[in-house]
């Protein structure tokens, strides 16, 4: 029995390198295939030129010889990629490899409230409205009655722009326009605004916190960005990843697919967005105490709306053992 077990792992195994494996035909086959799907349809046709020449002079340097597997070889077109534009939603990756759009979950990890009637809410990704509307309405609606409100998004990489305006909706009474998507190829901008109905109670008029990390990359950026933007949330914690080009999934033959940038969000109150730079803080501290510093600036605002001297007296003890956290791990 044990026997078979080894030739059998060991005929698997086999078969994963050999499926892994890649050699220079295939390469320039690849390579080939990327840019011109960048020619044809990258957001900027002078980049996608800058970049061509830049990865065709390194191809003919010798640059990709010797990679002979397939991972190897698209994690260092990737980086190369990227370099030259800059742009971190430009990925090429063998096409069994598994991508944040298709992971299972709608990647709400935490809902709570906390003391002082300050909410919290965790979630990791932007996922669909049509999978997760009825999950994000239940966790706006635990939050619903809190004085003011955290919204983490330090692991949260992105996802549907559909469930970007679903969720800003519950911040607005009125419709508001929230960013522009311009498309290259019908060149003209596709307008996101708030929803004119959401299940369940918004959460209007009343302090919103939003936390970033250097992890924050793509739709969670918009959604930072764009609320910003319209002064109803401040953002505390790091510089996001600064990705505002949506991109769009391509297959090349049979094992690779590229992701190819083919839009660009424009916001209509700064007329630009945070490509390359990043969502900048409103309170910037390491992203480690980010809840902490975002609790207590809540805090501060609840204390100074609040009448009663039993719970201003509880919430001044709050922000004073959040200082002492805060000042002991500076």
């Amino acid at each position: 029995m044990f026997a078979v077990c080894v030739l059998l792992c060991a005929a698997l195994g086999a078969q994963s390198v050999q499926h892994d494996a890649i050699d220079g035909n295939e390469r320039a086959l690849v390579i080939g295939q990327v840019l011109n799907k960048l020619r044809d349809s990258y957001i900027s046709e002078e980049v996608a030129q800058k970049v061509e020449k830049e990865i065709r002079d390194r191809e003919k340097s010798g640059g990709y010889d010797g990679l002979s597997s397939a991972a190897q070889f698209t994690q260092a077109l990737t980086r190369d990629l990227q370099a030259a534009t800059g742009d971190r939603h430009l990925i090429v990756r063998p096409s069994d490899e598994p991508t944040a759009a298709g992971q299972r979950g709608c990647a709400f990890v935490n809902v709570g409230v906390l003391t002082g009637n300050i909410g919290y809410i965790k979630f990791d990704a932007f996922r669909s409205p049509e999978a997760c509307g009825g999950i994000a309405a239940a966790a706006m609606s635990l939050v619903a009655d809190c004085d003011a409100l955290l919204i983490d998004l330090r692991d949260n990489t992105g996802g549907d722009p559909v469930m970007v305006a679903f969720m800003s909706s519950y911040f607005f009474s009125r419709p508001v326009h929230l960013s522009d998507i311009y498309e290259r190829e019908h060149h003209a901008a596709v307008e996101s605004w708030t929803l004119p109905f959401v299940p369940g109670p918004k959460f209007v008029d009343k302090p919103v916190f939003i936390l970033t990390s250097a992890r924050t990359f793509s739709g969670a950026e918009e959604f930072g960005y764009d609320l910003q933007m319209l002064k109803r949330a401040l953002i505390v914690g790091e510089t996001s990843g600064g990705g505002a080009h949506p991109a769009v999934s391509v297959r090349l033959g049979e094992r690779y697919q590229v992701e190819v940038p083919v839009a660009q969000y424009i916001n209509p109150v700064s007329g630009t967005n945070w490509e390359g730079t990043g969502v900048g803080p409103d309170i910037r501290v390491r992203e480690e105490l980010a809840v902490q510093t975002a609790y207590r600036a809540a805090l501060e605002d609840v204390i100074r709306r609040t009448t009663s001297s039993r719970e201003r007296d509880e919430i001044q003890r709050q922000i004073e053992a959040l200082t002492k956290v805060i000042n002991a791990r500076r």
